[in-house]
This record gives C-alpha cells, structure tokens and sequence, in this order.
C-alpha cells in the first residue's frame, strides 16, 4: 500500500499549471507519478484531491462495484465524486494543468499560492490561505481538534462504541 508524506507550498501560474515537488513523485513511483485524476475533495473544506491513474481507476471500481444506482444517495454521492473530475498530465517540468472549474471550486485566481498536502495515500490541493485556516483552527479551537479517542481506536482497530452495539 502506497503512503505518502509531506506538505509542499506551491505557485500556480496563470494558465493553471502547478508543479509537483519531484519529492513527491519520487514517492509515487514509477507508472504513479505520469497521469493523475483531479477532482473536488469531500467534506467540509475546499480544496481538491490528486489521484494516480491507478489509484484512480481503482476507486472507480470499488465504486461501480459497490454502488447501488436505484439508491439516490449513493448516486448523489458518486455524482458529486466524479463530477468535474479530469485527467491531467505530468509535463516534461513537472507540472499539471488544473481545470479553471477546479480552481474555480477552491476559490483560485491568478497567482494565489497552493499547499499540496499529503494524507496517507491521498494528495490533497489546498488554497494556501484555507489551508493556515485550517491548521490554525484546530490549534485554536478545541471544538475542532481532533478527537483523541477516535484517534487510538483508529490505531489499535478496535470499532467504534456506536458500531458495537
């Protein structure tokens, strides 16, 4: 299983086009690192996720596999997973070309900074500014700080109270 680490700043130019730290790709590894999926994140924040096409076409699997298309949350769900999602293509320089929807999404313009943060095997796309938000949040506010119990329930794999009964 592929895990990744680190949080890189990085400029995005005027045509969109952000460049990968080659930390990062060296990480990914061959036939990892060529062709990603872009798309919106989930949850609460705005910011993108970068899938490896094998990732990627993994996911897609897990999700016609496992998808019911007459229940219409899960449609609801999967529609909003791949919409606006694209292939983007690791130029010779490193980079990638993020589609204007995308920037759109994560309230990008013109030469604002990004964050490529890692989590675990994901690569999430943070406007800088949302991303110190974010950090600064739960530093600051218990309400959002992590749960340490869910945490070492997390490492030590025993299940949630609530799913035990």
């Amino acid at each position: 299983m592929l895990y990744l680490d680190g949080t890189y700043h990085c400029a995005i130019d005027d045509r969109g086009r952000v460049r990968i730290p080659a930390r990062l790709l060296d990480a990914l590894g061959e036939g990892n690192n060529e062709s990603f999926f872009v798309n919106r994140g989930l949850g609460e924040h705005n910011m993108l996720r970068l899938f490896p096409k094998p990732m990627w076409d993994e996911e897609v699997r897990k999700i016609r596999k496992n998808m019911n298309p007459y229940k219409q949350d899960e449609v609801e769900a999967a529609r909003f997973f791949f919409n606006g999602a694209e292939e983007v293509e690791v130029d010779k320089v490193d980079r990638i070309r993020i589609p204007k929807m995308l920037l759109d999404w994560i309230d990008v313009h013109g030469k604002d900074q990004l964050v490529i943060n890692t989590f675990l095997e994901f690569i999430e796309i943070w406007k800088a500014d949302d991303y110190v938000k974010f950090i600064n949040q739960q530093k600051h506010d218990a309400e959002k700080r992590i749960d340490h119990d869910v945490l070492a329930r997390l490492v030590s794999g025993q299940p949630d109270d609530k799913e035990a009964q």
